[in-house]
């Protein structure tokens, strides 16, 4: 059995009773007044006597002082290299010589690091001030242990700790044993809808594995963003074994159902209803469905279903069917015209996670696009027909929080091939791209501003920039080409005010708290649409600006933007639910 290093509040008590005796059992003492006439330290091989003695606050000349020297004894001795510090007096020239007997530590012969699976025992060594050869030191050894500590902590793992040490003064043995800590069992706790598995599969952790921290917080993160809960948090609870922990991941569901309906009756329309529902959390089951019905002079309806994880797999599935109308009223031609288009359609989504962050799908869709006029005429160059294609997507996402991002980035890339071998009536191919990022911003740091004043909020902002591009490689049907303008391309002007078969948008907003709940939104947004042949070039952007508010809801965050487009004095409110992007 290893030799246990000495108790040192032991050996101070011990050490401090011998000073009283050698103090007040000498009768020289009394004889030579007390005074100091020489200061030595002895029994030292390896630590410089030169060191030592500039430790020592007693002076020669000085008149001998218990509590002086008993501080010197603790202050070579909390030094670390030494097993013992006695003192003793001796005669010396009409005085004291006061001796200072030390045994020093042996030295190091070898280093023995157990415990450590993430760490090789090289990289523990490295961080360590002690190394074989040298006299081993408590106090030195104390700040390699934190030093150790911390490298662990730089990666995730904060629940490392030092299991044992112990340093044999005759083999010159220093045995360091580590405790990584290991996830015996995970819980999940507080969800009385949603379904174990459904928040199990976001982990990032499994029991058996190291405590890493930066996986909780994702995994904790992942879970947030399903939507399916108003907070995620985790505790910590002692496992079966001291090495042991017990995680459980706390959660706080919210509602993710949403009923509405309603009627009435107007001149045009006559009677009319509608119903609609959505659900974001099927039985618990993590999928989502939504439905819309109205039903007067015309029927409408919409129908979608998500399946996130087909089978128990990452792979997901997704089932659209609609008949929507969008009616448009517009000068063409110099005359008033009121027209509706309606499209009748539907798609297959599947696809799968294949890699972290990424996400590879296939849509499959049809369409029947028609067009009724109300009053005045119709756009040249209408076109009605049947379109068939498919579309590859690959997406990319690496957003801290999806519904309200403050760090990150997320792209879209897509090809629509349509027609074909899969028939229709028009052949066409769209390049879309779409591009976001968010940066967390800190203009002053150091807490240079009160965060409760106005400068201190704008300080706590999110930079939030985007780039949509839009390329035709055919000119492109009248129903299928690019539409800019309003909410979601560029604000400040009419909606669907610029199309063309090629396009370009770029977004920056400026995001920052007002109070719990609120935030206030600076944007400038820059977009235009080109028919195919032309050039496309950035001094033909059309230009944007506005501010905006942001309410966080039930529903998700309420959004009132008001723009302003180039020339445009009056400005444009829109209403949206969500981020802009």
């Amino acid at each position: 059995m290893r030799n246990k290093i000495k108790n040192r509040s032991l050996l101070f008590v011990s050490l401090y009773f011998l000073l009283i005796f050698l103090l007040f059992s000498s009768t020289a003492f009394a004889q030579n007044n007390g005074r100091i006439t020489a200061i030595v330290v002895r029994g030292n091989e390896q630590i410089d006597t030169k060191f030592l003695v500039s430790l020592i606050s007693s002076n020669i000349g000085d008149l001998f002082s218990k509590d002086k020297v008993q501080a010197d004894m603790k202050a070579i001795f909390d030094l670390g290299y030494f097993q013992d510090v006695q003192v003793k007096l001796e005669p010396f020239r009409d005085g004291y010589r006061v001796v200072f007997q030390v045994k020093e530590n042996t030295i190091i012969k070898n280093i023995v690091v157990e415990g450590s699976t993430i760490l090789k025992e090289e990289e523990i060594k490295k961080v360590m001030v002690l190394q074989e050869g040298q006299v081993f030191s408590q106090k030195i050894l104390q700040n390699d242990l934190d030093r150790i500590s911390q490298l662990y902590k730089d990666k995730g793992l904060i629940l490392a700790q030092l299991e044992e040490f112990d340093y044999n003064q005759d083999t010159g043995v220093l045995f360091i044993k580590l405790a990584e800590g290991v996830i015996e069992e995970i819980k999940i706790s507080g969800n009385e809808k949603t379904v174990d598995r459904v928040i199990r599969r976001e982990l990032d952790i499994e029991p058996g594995e190291l405590f890493d921290f930066s996986k909780v917080r994702k995994s904790l993160q992942d879970i947030y963003n399903l939507g399916f809960f108003e907070d995620v948090s985790m505790k910590l609870e002692p496992g079966s074994d001291e090495k042991l922990i017990v995680v459980v991941i706390e959660v706080k569901e919210k509602s993710t159902g949403l009923l509405g309906g309603g009627g009435g009756y107007s001149t045009g329309e006559g009677l009319f209803a509608y119903a609609s529902v959505k659900e974001s959390n099927l039985f618990g089951g993590g999928q989502s469905v939504e439905a819309k019905l109205e039903i007067g002079s015309r029927t409408t309806y919409s129908f979608s279903f998500y399946e996130p994880w087909l089978a128990n797999t990452p792979t997901f599935f997704g089932l659209d069917v609609y008949d929507s109308f969008l009616e448009v009223n517009k000068k063409i031609d110099g005359i008033d015209s009121k027209y509706e288009m309606e499209r009748i359609g539907g798609k297959l989504t599947f696809g799968r996670v294949f890699k972290e962050h990424f996400k590879a799908g296939l849509e499959l869709k049809t369409e029947e696009a028609s067009y009724n006029l109300v009053s005045g005429k119709l756009p040249q160059n209408i076109q009605e027909g049947v379109t068939n294609s498919f579309r590859p997507i690959l997406i990319y996402d690496t957003r801290d929080d999806r519904f309200n991002p403050k760090e990150g980035w997320f792209g879209t890339a897509s090809i629509l091939n349509a027609g074909g071998m899969l028939g229709g009536d028009f052949n066409f191919r769209k390049y879309d791209l779409d591009v976001r990022t968010y940066l967390s911003t800190d203009f002053f740091k150091d807490n240079q501003l009160d965060e409760t004043t106005i400068s201190g909020k704008i300080n706590q902002g999110v930079l939030a920039l985007r780039a949509v591009v839009g390329v035709g490689s055919t000119p492109l049907p009248s129903f299928a080409k690019y539409e800019i303008g309003g909410l979601g391309t560029i604000r400040g002007y009419d909606y669907k005010e610029f199309i063309g078969d090629n396009s370009l948008v770029f977004n920056v907003e400026y995001r920052f708290p007002l109070a719990e709940n609120l935030q206030a939104v600076l944007f400038a947004d820059w977009g235009n649409a080109w028919d195919f042949g032309d050039s496309i070039g950035f001094g033909d952007l059309k230009f944007g600006k506005g501010v905006g508010i942001r309410f966080d809801t039930f529903l998700g965050p309420i959004s009132i933007d008001y723009g302003f487009g180039e020339g445009d004095e009056e400005g444009k409110a829109y209403f949206s639910i969500g981020h802009t992007f």
